[in-house]
């Protein structure tokens, strides 16, 4: 291993100009085809979508080549796909332009800009242009990435960027051709090995999901936490019989007149909250609540108000209870990832129990 350390870096040292401790141009090539779901999304498919609805909004240039002579316009690139048969949403290739620094503590990126490839109707490739990193700046920032059951709720294209949460290859080291994925993983064996990407900016946050599920009376069995499910449904029901004010400023009229205002049920409600792992346990934060009464949705509740409903059970609070999981709940939706009845009781066992970026993989192997 020692030997196959030493002959990675001298090769390292032996490219013209190349050292870890300055910045190296660096060109990784990104397939939509290899991207995992354990880094939480299709990283290629997002890109592609984001830089496409951002060029036909004229918020970015989009560039014929890294040199800028010509603005490829939206109306422009669209005439190109449909000359080509190609959608740029498709996207099967992406280049990314950066500078790596091996820092010892850790390697530190900066981007500079994005090509688009595609192959057309006629096998030949179709150069949708260039976008320079710096008019997406502001927009990665500021954007979350639509992430599956795998992903973290909270990670923005920036994040990614930063973090290389991505499947690619080097395809240029130190302005010298790749010429395999072996070579590719060589390189990044000697000049990243074990280090993390631009951990300083990174920082440490604990990983999140945005968790939605149901309460209803079509859970079965005779366990606590059934019962307690019903519990809970009944006095939701009990509180709004006995308020009705409250019900109706809620919109309970959407549902019942004043005459019929003792005719109705609290059939099941939703909740969206964000699960975050610390030290290996999992904290729960209510962000919203929507009440079903007679299968009709009352006004939805964000999470002050769930603070404030004047509901409790076994002495209590709404928020309290809701914390402790000590009920029965259908997961219908993780990030953005919808998740079939069926499978529910399997996604949270695991999120339970497995590595919070191989859920879906837990979910397909079980």
């Amino acid at each position: 291993m020692l030997r196959f350390f030493a002959f990675n870096l001298l090769f390292l040292l032996a490219l013209p100009g190349i050292s870890f401790s300055q910045e190296i141009q660096v060109l990784l090539m990104l397939k939509r085809s290899e991207q995992s779901d354990t880094s939480g999304c299709n990283f290629v498919e997002q890109l592609s979508a984001l830089v496409y609805d951002e060029v036909l909004a004229n918020r970015v240039k989009l560039w014929d080549s890294q040199k800028k002579d010509i603005q490829i316009t939206g109306s422009t690139l669209q005439s190109i796909e449909k000359a080509s048969g190609v959608n740029f949403r498709d996207q099967e290739t992406i280049f990314i332009y950066e500078m790596w620094e091996n820092s010892k503590r850790e390697v530190i990126s900066k981007t500079i800009g994005f090509s688009f490839v595609q192959r057309g109707n006629t096998a030949e490739e179709v150069s949708f242009g260039y976008v320079d990193f710096s008019d997406l700046r502001e927009t990665f920032m500021k954007t979350r990435v639509n992430t599956n059951a795998s992903g973290l709720y909270s990670a923005t294209f920036t994040t990614y960027m930063l973090s290389k949460n991505f499947a690619f290859n080097i395809v240029q080291f130190g302005g010298k051709p790749v010429r395999s994925t072996g070579e590719s993983d060589d390189i990044f064996k000697s000049f990243v090995g074990t280090l993390l990407f631009n951990q300083t900016l990174l920082g440490y946050y604990p990983p999140d999901k945005y968790v939605s599920y149901i309460i209803d009376h079509l859970t079965e069995g005779s366990d606590t936490k059934t019962e307690n499910s019903g519990k809970l449904l009944r006095k939701i029901e009990d509180y709004l019989m006995q308020n009705q004010e409250v019900f109706f400023n809620m919109g309970g009229d959407k549902v019942v007149s004043h005459i019929q205002k003792n005719k109705f049920k609290v059939t099941r409600i939703e909740l969206r909250e964000i699960w975050r792992k610390v030290e290996g346990a999992i904290t729960y934060d209510p962000r919203s609540m929507v009440i079903y009464v007679n299968d009709t949705a009352l006004n939805e509740m964000n999470g002050k108000a769930i603070m404030d409903f004047e509901v409790n059970l076994d002495d209590k609070s709404l928020t309290e209870f809701l914390k402790e999981k000590q009920y029965n709940f259908i997961i219908t939706q993780i990030n953005s990832q919808t998740i079939p009845r069926k499978d529910s009781f399997l996604y949270y066992r695991a999120l339970m129990t497995a590595e919070w970026n191989k859920v879906i993989q837990f979910v397909v192997n079980y």
